[in-house]
């Protein structure tokens, strides 16, 4: 006979695999609703009531048992669960080995000369590796009955929760047009972050022109502002006439206004107030040397 887990470590085992299955096929309400539900607590109370009988009933059956076997088999059975659980458990891993190992049978492999002990594994590793098993039958019909830990299911959801908030964010954040965008220094990072994603390609990340035009000088091939900050931001709103590549990044809902607005303080930084790079495209357009101040 085996040592027997007290009931102040098995129950409230057995309680957090029922907690996981609610968590695992109710995961989809609500998780604070349904736990403090008059039913799941009423629930967990009889199942904790119910526990506690099943272990007054293990407990009537080991004695029996007790009473059945000889007084050697009782003797080593009183010695193994002498004290509480954490004497035991203390014992057990400050265990002085040639004591317990004592009158223990071994088994002689022979061809290695290994002598492998055929100790019983200790209560504790056999029911973790029972909670492992529950774990995983629980986790398996899960994925397969339910969205629970489905990869492909999780992205569609959170895909669906982030669009949702985007469309919340854009109520309550209107967005930027030309008639009241401005340049801003705080904006230039992000904006540069959204130009190299964005422009780079055609324009590299200095602004210094790929097969479009270089950001960087005084020449503009596209003029419809009279503000160079709100000429920047109308180009990438509407695009450009003179080339069909750069398109109407704003008409068409492909950058939003707040993003926009962060691109051309980038563009206007990098024209305006940073340092030119070494080497750049030859000019485009017309010189511009006067702007109306912003």
């Amino acid at each position: 006979m085996r040592s027997r887990v007290p009931s102040f470590i098995m129950i409230p085992s057995f309680l957090s695999v029922i907690i996981f299955m609610f968590y695992v096929f109710f995961r989809s309400y609500n998780h604070i609703s349904y736990l403090v539900h008059p039913i799941t607590i009423f629930f967990l109370i009889i199942t904790t009531i119910l526990l506690w009988i099943l272990e007054f009933i293990n407990n009537l059956i080991f004695r029996k048992k007790l009473q059945s076997l000889a007084e050697e088999e009782k003797r080593k059975i009183f010695e193994e669960n002498e004290g509480n659980y954490f004497y035991r458990l203390y014992k057990f891993i400050f265990h002085d080995p040639k004591k317990m190992n004592d009158g223990v049978k071994k088994i002689d492999h022979g061809f290695d000369g290994i002598i492998e002990l055929d100790n019983q594994l200790p209560m504790w590793w056999v029911h973790l590796f029972y909670l492992t098993i529950v774990f995983s039958a629980i986790y398996f019909f899960a994925y397969l009955t339910i969205d629970f830990s489905n990869s492909y299911k999780e992205y569609e959801i959170s895909y669906k929760n982030q669009l949702k908030e985007i469309e919340i964010f854009e109520k309550n954040t209107p967005q930027v047009t030309i008639e009241n965008a401005c340049f801003k220094d705080h904006l230039i990072s992000s904006g540069k972050t959204l130009f190299d994603e964005n422009c780079a390609t055609c324009h590299k990340s200095d602004g210094s022109g790929n097969i479009g035009p270089n950001l960087t000088d005084d020449y503009w091939i596209n003029t419809k502002e009279k503000d160079l900050f709100k000429n920047i931001f109308s180009i990438i709103w509407n695009g450009s006439d003179n080339n069909q590549t750069m398109r109407a990044f704003g008409k068409s809902g492909e950058i939003k206004g707040n993003d926009i607005e962060k691109i051309s303080s980038y563009v206007y930084f990098i024209n305006q107030k940073s340092k030119k790079p070494l080497t750049f495209k030859d000019p485009q357009g017309k010189k511009i040397t006067e702007w109306s101040k912003m």
